[in-house]
This record gives C-alpha cells, sequence and structure tokens, in this order.
C-alpha cells in the first residue's frame, strides 16, 4: 500500500510539474523553459533537496515510462499523412541518416581517443545521437554502459532541441526536409517534439527521420566497431 503510494505521488508530481512548465513555455517560448528540459531539471532537484532515492522516484516513474512505448504509436498519424513526401524524398533522408552516423562516429572516435577514454566509455557514446530505447540496445550489444549511454543520449537531445533552431535560423534553413531531418537524426525524440511546434510537416519528417537513424545506426555501428576494435 505504501509502495503503490509513493508512486502515485511521483506520477502526480511528475504531472503538475509538466503542466505548470507547458504553461510557462506557452507564454515564454524559450528553449531552457522547453517541459522536457525543465521538468527533467525540477525533479532532479527536488530529489537531491529532500534527499529522495532515484529508486523511490521510479516506483511512479516506471509507470510513466511503461507507457513511453505506447505514445510512439502516435508518430504513425503524421508519417501516414505525410507518406508521401516522405517516400518522395526518401534517398534524400537515407543519404543524410548514412552522412550523419559515419560523422558522429568518426568526429567521437577522433575526439575520445585524443582524450584517452576506455574502449567501453567510447561504445556507450557511439549511439548518442539515436532514441533512448534503441540507444540502449547498441551499448548493451557492443559492450558499452547503458546507463553512461543514456546520459549521453539526453545531453545530445537536449543540447539539440535549444541549439537546433538557433542553427536553423542562423544557416537559413528553409526546406521543411532540411529542418526535420536535422532535428530528427540529431536530437532524436526531443529534436521531434521540438520539430513539431514548427509544424505537422517538419514534425512527420523529423519522425522518418529518427526512426530510419535508429534503424541504421543499430546495423552501422556495432558493424564499425567490428571493424575498428
Amino acid at each position: 500500500m505504501i509502495t503503490f503510494i509513493i508512486g502515485i505521488g511521483m506520477v502526480l508530481l511528475t504531472i503538475c510539474l509538466f503542466f505548470l512548465a507547458k504553461k510557462l513555455y506557452k507564454k515564454y517560448p524559450y528553449p531552457l523553459f522547453n517541459p522536457c528540459l525543465f521538468v527533467s531539471f525540477f525533479i532532479i532537484m527536488i530529489l537531491l533537496i529532500f534527499n529522495i532515492p532515484y529508486e523511490t522516484y521510479m516506483i511512479g516513474g516506471e509507470w510513466i515510462n511503461n507507457l513511453l512505448g505506447s505514445t510512439v504509436v502516435t508518430l504513425a498519424y503524421p508519417l501516414y499523412k505525410y507518406k508521401k513526401i516522405i517516400v518522395k524524398y526518401i534517398r534524400i533522408m537515407l543519404t543524410s541518416i548514412l552522412i550523419g552516423v559515419l560523422v558522429n562516429f568518426i568526429s567521437l572516435l577522433i575526439i575520445l581517443n585524443l582524450f584517452g577514454y576506455s574502449k567501453d566509455i567510447m561504445f556507450s557514446f557511439f549511439p548518442k545521437s539515436v532514441t533512448t530505447p534503441v540507444a540502449i540496445q547498441i551499448a548493451e550489444l557492443t559492450a558499452g554502459v547503458p546507463s553512461l549511454t543514456v546520459v549521453a543520449v539526453m545531453v545530445t537531445g537536449f543540447s539539440g532541441m535549444i541549439l537546433g533552431p538557433y542553427i536553423i535560423k542562423i544557416f537559413k534553413f528553409e526546406s521543411d526536409i532540411a529542418k526535420g531531418m536535422a532535428l530528427g537524426n540529431a536530437a532524436h525524440a526531443i529534436g521531434t517534439a521540438r520539430a513539431f511546434e514548427y509544424s505537422l510537416e517538419i514534425g512527420s519528417i523529423s519522425s522518418a527521420g529518427m526512426i530510419l537513424s535508429a534503424i541504421i545506426s543499430s546495423v552501422f555501428i556495432p558493424l564499425f566497431i567490428l571493424m575498428l576494435f
């Protein structure tokens, strides 16, 4: 019974913070007020201030986490609605994803080697631009550290969500394909959520980019590691 009450309390805490963040973000649409980032930051602060163990929060957090899988189904609607555009530009999308995966892998390989990181840490960072469930599977497959991979994925997603719109503006991205692929390919689910703020079409393209990136990365990242290590 106590466990159930704690779980309900953690779920209510998360939901209340989320709706508060949505209202704040609607009034002040700055990247730092994005609900994902806002809620994550304040939950961490609350756990630290009140000395609440992470395991205690996850009694309720696990319930929310179990619902995330079903929410992916909602992406099917925009993908279906804009399927003609996605099919039309599928070659461009696949090419951009392949280049993105390759550049991500090579740049990380060079940087992490320069700083002398061990192989297990390197393997944990390679899938940082892939959506979390797939990234964890890649880390486990390649002998990485899943918990470290989750941190890398979160940092990448939040960075892409915050910096992505500025990069799009500075470099004057005019194509919806370019905007959607940039956010979905680089910043996965969090970037896709930001893409839907532009339009349903850009969000749909971002969704397709995120999904295709996960599929391609799950094949090529282990292959690259096998070839080079």
